[in-house]
Parts: C-alpha cells; sequence; structure tokens
C-alpha cells in the first residue's frame, strides 16, 4: 500500500486518509475482529478443542509459530480451552485444561503464509486424541508422545509429531522434502518417499 502526500494538505486530512487507509487494509485482511475458536471449528456444545500436533516451546509465553522443535512440548490431543486472540498483537493465547497452564503462541503470517484463522485451523481440531493417533501402530504412537521422527514413520506421524512444516520454507506438503526448524538458526529437511520418511538430515547435508 503506498499514501501519497502532497504539500499543503492539513495534518487532519492526512491522519484521516492514513487512518481510513489502515481500516480498508484491515478490513481486506479479516483483522477487525478477533478470531474465535468456536467459529472456526463450528464447534458445538458437546465437542472439545485438542492440539492437533506436538506445539514445542521453550518459553510458553513466547512460542514461536515456526513450533521449533526445542525444548518441552505440549502433547498432540492435549485437550486445551482458548482464552484470546489478538491481531495487533499476533498473539494467540488458550490454557491446558488439564492443569490451568496458559501458553501464547506467537504467530506470523510471514513464517507459515497464511491467515491466524488459517494457523488456528490446522494446530488445533475437535478430533479426540484417539482419532488422531488411530491409523497408528503402538512403536510409532510412542515415538510420536516422545517427539521423535524416525525413518519409516508415514506422512501423517511427521505432521502429528512436529505439524506442518512452515510454508516459507516448504510450500507444499507434496514436496518431499520438508524443513523444520530445530533452533532459531539450525534446520533439519525429513525426506520422504512413498508416504514414507527416507531420513533426516541437516540442512545442507547430502544424500
Amino acid at each position: 500500500m503506498v499514501i501519497i502526500l502532497y504539500k499543503g494538505v492539513s495534518d487532519m486530512r492526512i491522519f484521516t486518509v492514513f487512518a481510513a487507509a489502515f481500516i480498508a487494509l484491515a478490513v481486506l485482511t479479516g483483522c477487525v475482529e478477533p478470531v474465535v475458536f468456536s467459529e472456526v471449528f463450528q464447534q458445538t456444545t458437546d465437542q472439545k478443542i485438542y492440539t492437533k500436533y506436538n506445539i514445542w516451546y521453550t518459553d510458553p509465553g513466547n512460542i514461536s509459530s515456526l513450533n521449533i522443535q526445542h525444548g518441552s512440548f505440549i502433547p498432540v490431543g492435549t485437550e486445551i480451552e482458548p482464552v484470546s486472540t489478538s491481531w495487533a498483537k499476533d498473539e494467540i493465547k488458550f490454557k491446558t485444561v488439564k492443569d490451568g497452564k496458559e501458553y501464547t503462541i506467537k504467530f506470523s503470517s510471514g513464517y507459515r503464509l497464511c491467515s491466524m484463522r488459517d494457523f488456528i485451523a490446522y494446530t488445533f481440531t475437535t478430533e479426540p486424541p484417539a482419532e488422531l493417533l488411530k491409523d497408528q501402530p503402538d512403536a510409532v504412537k510412542e515415538r510420536i508422545r516422545r517427539g521423535e521422527v524416525v525413518p519409516g514413520m508415514n506422512e501423517k506421524a511427521v505432521l502429528l509429531t512436529y505439524g506442518p512444516p512452515p510454508a516459507c520454507r516448504t510450500a507444499d506438503l507434496r514436496n518431499e522434502s520438508w524443513i523444520y526448524w530445530r533452533s532459531p538458526s539450525n534446520t533439519i529437511r525429513v525426506i520422504l518417499r512413498d508416504d514414507r520418511v527416507r531420513t533426516i538430515l541437516n540442512v545442507g547435508q547430502q544424500l
């Protein structure tokens, strides 16, 4: 968006033009109202909301939307309760029902290349844990619960363990190389062939 200011235009007029442009941009990007979880999932009164994959963090009040695979994690299938969302602060706050602990995800559309609403839709779910994991063998379920991706896992197991790879580095899940962050400065590639993990490499390492 470009705003051209002409010499001689009053400060009040400049402010009005800028404010109108800002509001229009907010409306176009769907940022005026906070995202409501129950509306995202069309949640009924008997449905609960769960994490759709392991959500990793080192600071519960500052969780990167990159889902950096470091520190602790909230396990896939953990029941949560939404607290608030804020487009102004790019924050998604929720708490785990079992212990009431609060967490804040710092959402970045630049990392995820999607809206906050879409991010919430693929980070949380109304599908119960048993349904999420039902197709996985017991040995794989244990790996998922430990936050480990290993060769032989299928794509769904990777998604349950690490979540979707950030779209800023993996634009399409049909790619055979999914890139994840192990730290703010280090990444790995999960190499897939025929719906199975073939190997896991540090970025820059050759096959």
